[in-house]
């Protein structure tokens, strides 16, 4: 069996326009697993190269599958329907990329779609982007223009340019990030779905973050609630094929021994045992994001407001239990409590703090966090 290393980009859809995500997305690949989000795959064999389209079709009703997305995939498609233009959605999904950009070194390429019918409008409207966004992380993305279907070409290859540069400065970063930890030598594993196959047990499909998975690898699932559970890697899947060893980006079909499909979810990882911590309570550094609109103006520890946090794929409730007043736009070191138990490789928690609200055309992004040393 040939297993040649093969090149994976995994890709979020990232719009208001359902039809234009699902076209975009089919354009990277054919349509897989769907739930609150989509998933589209295809090993590109001109480009030799394999493609992993997610798009969260719930939002923008529904928050979380977004942010799930978003943890996911490393390179992001915003797309901007000129029959709308910039409105509330994008806004919303503006400040979600720029924190994750933020956060995780993540990239973005900006679609103007649906042209024909609004040339008058598109130069305008890309205008007014750029002003929104050049204080922000995205002040030097890409904006492309999808005129027509021949257009998807161009915009692999935007991709590929991208995710080729993304990987180079991604373990840059992850070597100055994390030069006390062991970030390096570990495996980890988000997982997106889970379900029995008859006949041959626990199957999961899940994204490699970090590290190389092999068969017959043992790993610890995170977040298992009593003693350490360790799960064994049966068989290894990519597009359909079988495969002894698997890296970084692929996403892949797993046969998993010594856990049941009602043991696992999206709240859980598989990861290299007795490398990662567990957090219910920290001291960290908030910064609340300037457009979130909270009641009175500010956040106040100790009152009974819920927030939730996502770390990895778990969403959490938590509880800001001490430190001074919060403001928009501003920073302080705050105490939060996690009602969940969260997790970190040694180089301390960070992540997106949120409102799990129905979208009212208002952002329900509350802020970020980073665990204070």
């Amino acid at each position: 069996m040939n297993e040649k290393i093969e090149r994976s980009f995994n890709v979020g859809i990232l719009g208001e326009n359902s039809d234009l995500n699902k076209w975009i997305g089919q354009a990277f690949g054919a349509p897989g697993t769907r739930s609150d989000i989509q998933f589209y795959n295809r090993l590109d064999d001109q480009l030799n190269y394999i493609f992993c389209a997610v798009s969260p079709v719930e939002y923008p009703e529904k928050i979380k599958p977004l942010l799930q997305t978003l943890t996911l995939t490393d390179i992001f498609l915003l797309i901007v329907d000129l029959n709308v233009g910039l409105n509330s959605v994008i806004g919303e999904l503006l400040i979600a990329i720029d924190i994750f950009c933020q956060l995780y070194h993540k990239q973005t390429i900006i679609i103007f779609a649906n042209i024909k019918n609004n040339e008058w409008k598109l130069a305008n409207e890309i205008k007014k982007l750029r002003q929104i966004i050049h204080t922000t992380t995205l002040k030097d993305a890409k904006i492309f223009e999808l005129h027509e279907k021949k257009d998807f070409d161009k915009l692999k290859q935007e991709v590929i340019e991208l995710g080729l540069k993304f990987s180079d400065q991604t373990k840059k970063q992850n070597n100055n990030d994390n030069s006390n930890s062991n970030f390096n030598s570990y495996t980890k594993i988000l997982i997106d779905h889970v379900f029995p196959v008859k006949g041959i047990g626990t199957v999961a499909l899940a994204v490699i973050k970090q590290g190389v998975l092999k068969k017959g690898q043992m790993l610890e699932l995170i977040g298992f609630n009593g003693p350490s559970k360790k799960v064994v890697i049966k068989n290894i899947q990519k597009q359909d094929r079988d495969f002894t060893i698997a890296y970084q980006n692929d996403r892949v079909g797993l046969v998993l021994k010594g856990i049941k499909p009602n043991q696992i979810d999206r709240n859980f990882f598989l990861a290299t045992p007795e490398i990662f911590k567990k957090e219910s309570n920290i001291t960290a550094e908030f910064h609340m994001n300037e457009f979130y609109k909270s009641k009175g103006g500010k956040i106040t520890p100790g009152d009974e407001r819920q927030y939730y946090a996502l770390v990895n794929m778990r969403i959490s409730p938590i509880k800001f239990t001490e430190g001074e007043d919060i403001y928009p736009g501003n920073s302080t070191n705050v105490s939060i409590q996690f009602s969940k138990s969260v997790f970190h490789d040694g180089s301390g928690l960070k992540g997106i703090i949120v409102e799990l609200i129905p979208f009212e055309k208002k952002n329900r992004i509350v802020g970020h966090f980073k665990q204070s040393s």
